[in-house]
């Protein structure tokens, strides 16, 4: 199994799945029609948990992002598996964990750490997308979307293409790796291609990243101009999808829906619904998807951890149910 000093992935056995199960007689949930094996010709897609926030926390963000996974995997197991879902089209290939999650580090000490997973993540997802298969990475802070790039880039053979729907454009400077620095580690390295970012907030992005975003021709939207219009992100979000046919690195940000239990918490922001259509159009458009990334949501409470877990499965679900 992958691993590293500080973190570890390792599977999730058969029987901890089936623990998490409710059986209900005339009833298959999908925790009972899973692939069992993400190599099957049947399995399209890969869920990977990272139970992390160390990214979060080194970027002066809440902690709880290691919780996200926890509680979105038993309220998927038990969505129902019918005739919206190909059986067999779901592995749950594991989790990687924070070996010590509690440890009081000083900033320098959490930046370093992140480097060391984003070498355990991308070992992690590289084989799952070299063989075609579209990996689904739940929970942890928006760091790991560096090492999700990096993978795709690998595959691809050329730097990838991004979307995200986020109200930070996480373009902070190469600092040291946290959470708010993926994309331009990113773009600077030469990964990446064209970002987009959907639903910015004004207000949460500092001059610089605009600066940056300028400099690297980063397309973008802001949330302010869908609370004059609400029916403009479909029309921006439609264009944008339409405009080209190469492949899309799709990431999704916990933080950008409103009242949700994240990393940074708003009572303003999209709706669930808003997020549940941005993945229905990319994954009904002809263009490919490398990964599906649904990082930081942070529950802490039980309460919380039952709105997370039921957005996430929502999430989720829309995903694999579509059809291209």
């Amino acid at each position: 199994m992958p691993r590293s000093p500080h973190f570890a992935f390792r599977p999730v056995p058969v029987e901890e799945l089936a623990a998490l199960g409710s059986r209900r007689e005339g009833e298959t949930k999908l925790g009972e029609a899973l692939a069992p094996d993400w190599r099957d010709a049947a399995c399209r897609y890969a869920l990977l948990g990272i139970c992390e926030d160390i990214g979060p926390r080194a970027n002066n963000g809440h902690a709880g992002a290691r919780n996200g996974w926890d509680a979105f995997l038993p309220n998927f197991l038990n969505l129902q598996a019918n005739r919206f879902i190909a059986p067999g089209g779901v592995h749950v290939l594991g989790r990687i964990d924070d070996l010590a999650p509690d440890a009081e580090l000083d900033q320098a000490a959490l930046r370093q750490r992140i480097e060391e997973l984003d070498e355990l993540v991308l070992r992690t997802v590289l084989p799952v997308m070299q063989a075609g298969k579209v990996p689904i990475i739940i929970g942890g802070g928006h760091n790991n979307a560096y090492p999700l790039i990096q993978a795709a880039s690998q595959v691809q053979g050329a730097p990838v293409d991004v979307i995200n729907l986020d109200p930070h454009a996480d373009c902070r400077p190469l600092e040291g790796r946290h959470s708010g620095n993926s994309f331009s580690y990113g773009i600077l390295n030469g990964f990446i291609r064209r970002y987009a970012v959907f639903a910015l907030h004004r207000a949460r992005n500092n001059e610089a990243i605009f600066r940056f975003m300028d400099e690297h021709a980063v397309h973008r939207t802001y949330y302010a101009d869908y609370v004059m219009d609400p029916t403009l992100f479909h029309r921006d979000l439609d264009a944008f999808i339409a405009a080209e046919r190469t492949p899309l690195c799709v990431e999704l940000d916990m933080d950008v829906i409103r009242h949700m239990p994240s990393s940074a918490f708003s009572p303003s922001g999209m709706v669930l619904e808003e997020a549940r259509y941005y993945l229905r159009r990319i994954m009904a458009s002809p263009r490919p998807v490398h990964y599906i990334h649904l990082p930081e949501a942070a529950p802490n409470t039980p309460s919380q951890g039952r709105i997370v877990g039921k957005a996430l499965a929502f999430l989720v679900h829309d995903v694999i149910s579509v059809r291209k």
